[in-house]
């Protein structure tokens, strides 16, 4: 095989790997400015060296010129050692990181051996499939940290593929990008609407997808860490009150199943039916309780997804008075309060830049803690109305217990106040699901409080835009004053 002078292997490699300048090139070998230069002197370069970086390419190509740049043949594949490459690396005193996995969803070959080679030139370990069913078995087997798939294959569609992956409790986390020839805003609109965390069309320029694919691997390890600091804040919440909150209600379910277990022939129907209602209920507590970590949860790890809130302002809530006014009801009926609630809620149909959703959670801990802090005789009053800057103001005033203004400087998650003089139930996080929703929303929360004369909760919520009105969402960050 006649070589080609080293020149024009080198400016090859450039080509191949978008490298521009000589000091970028040296760097991709690992060797000096001076080292690269003489390897043109003297017209040869390192093939060893060649071989090991770029590793994975034609290398008839990259040596003569000739033939398919971006298929390799297997006989022409290089890969060094394992000893060697964990010597040099000992030798450099280069600590070994983990390496992120990446697999491609692609039945055609030459496009996913393309992908693969740029991706392994970044340092990532790839895995390769030909249709959608060999990636979804792939998938499940090696748990990668990233999926790039085609939509239209033989067999089970990228589609398909992105519904098992999120529908497997193993697998529903792993980001995946799809790449398609299918451009219309329909079809990427369905893919998001799947769950898919990009889309780029064909044809694919690798520096777009690179780009795509780093940012996704490092929004997920953000979102990671993000989950590990909540975790964190949950356990140390679990060591001092969740004990006592799970031990309460399954102290009652445990010790009335088991009565009606040892009794049952004794007791009468109306006595187990009380015996059970009376379980269900503690079933219920427990099951709140639940919920309320997981909203929690859910909340902290949302503020530092971007996508996620964008398209959370797009959301909004028609008529939030009578909304408010139903939950209201709803739940002072439930605690037997109905005498105790006052509403001032506005005629006007308010429309307010939320969803239903976390408008529901917003009201429901308004409410729990309302309830939960001032007795029953006591009133409620409940506001809504439409407030100034494009605000909708809502108000929450109860002439319970209050707090004092340290108190106040010190709501925080699992943070319960007096414990051991009062008995209550919950595991402090309602002040901090309240101020969470209100930040997601760009609204602005307000607590004034004062000990044995009660609290006053206001939220305002940005007005939904209106296209007819010209109006636009305003609002400010959430503070708490006293």
């Amino acid at each position: 095989m006649k070589h080609s002078p080293a020149r024009e292997i080198l400016q090859r490699v450039k080509d191949l790997y978008d490298i521009a300048t000589d000091a970028e090139l040296s760097e991709f070998f690992g060797i000096t400015p001076s080292a690269l230069s003489n390897w043109k002197y003297r017209n040869t370069v390192d093939y060893r060296l060649l071989f090991e970086k770029c590793y994975g390419f034609n290398y008839h190509y990259i040596i003569t010129g000739e033939g398919d740049r971006y298929a390799p043949e297997d006989d022409e594949q290089f890969t060094p050692p394992k000893a060697e490459i964990k010597e040099r690396t000992e030798e450099r005193g280069v600590e070994a990181i983990p390496q992120k996995k990446i697999l491609i969803i692609e039945d055609h070959s030459q496009m996913r051996q393309l992908i693969e080679r740029h991706l392994r030139k970044e340092g990532y370990i790839v895995l390769g499939a030909g249709d959608g069913t060999e990636g979804l078995s792939m998938a499940k087997e090696h748990v990668p940290d990233l999926i790039v798939s085609d939509i239209v294959m033989p067999g089970l569609s990228g589609y398909d593929v992105l519904r098992e992956i999120r529908a497997d409790l193993h697998t529903t986390h792993i980001p995946l990008l799809f790449i398609s020839s299918k451009s219309d805003m329909s079809e990427v609109r369905h893919g998001m609407n799947l769950g898919a965390d990009d889309y780029l069309t064909k044809p694919i320029q690798i520096k777009e997808l690179m780009h795509a694919v780093n940012a996704r691997l490092h929004k997920s390890a953000l979102v990671q860490r993000q989950m590990d600091s909540v975790l964190q804040k949950i356990r140390s919440g679990f060591v001092r009150v969740l004990p006592h909150e799970f031990r309460t209600p399954l102290s009652t379910i445990i010790g009335g199943t088991k009565y009606i277990i040892d009794s049952f022939e004794q007791l009468s129907k109306p006595e187990i039916l009380e015996l059970l209602k009376m379980v269900h209920g503690s079933t219920n507590n427990l099951n709140r309780l639940l919920e309320k970590i997981l909203l929690f949860a859910k909340l902290e790890t949302l503020a530092d997804d971007e996508e996620s809130l964008e398209q959370l302002g797009k959301k909004s809530v028609e008529n939030v008075g009578d909304m408010i006014a139903d939950m209201v009801l709803d739940a002072a009926q439930k605690q037997m309060r109905m005498k105790d609630i006052e509403l001032n809620i506005s005629r006007e149909n308010i429309n307010v830049a939320i969803t239903a959703s976390y408008l529901t959670n917003l009201i429901t801990e308004l409410m729990d803690n309302s309830m939960k802090f001032s007795e029953s005789g006591t009133p409620i009053t409940v506001g809504v109305a439409q407030g100034e800057q494009g605000m909708c103001k809502i108000t929450v005033r109860d002439e319970g217990r209050g707090m004092s203004p340290s108190q106040i400087r010190a709501i925080g998650a699992f943070t319960q106040f007096d414990r051991d003089l009062y008995e209550q139930q919950g595991v402090g996080l309602g002040f901090s699901i309240i101020a969470r929703i209100v930040d997601l929303f760009k609204g602005q929360l307000t607590i004034q409080s004062e000990p044995a004369k009660g609290t006053s909760i206001s939220v305002l919520l940005p007005l939904a835009y209106s296209e007819q009105a010209g109006e636009k969402k305003t609002g400010k960050k959430t503070t708490v004053n006293n």
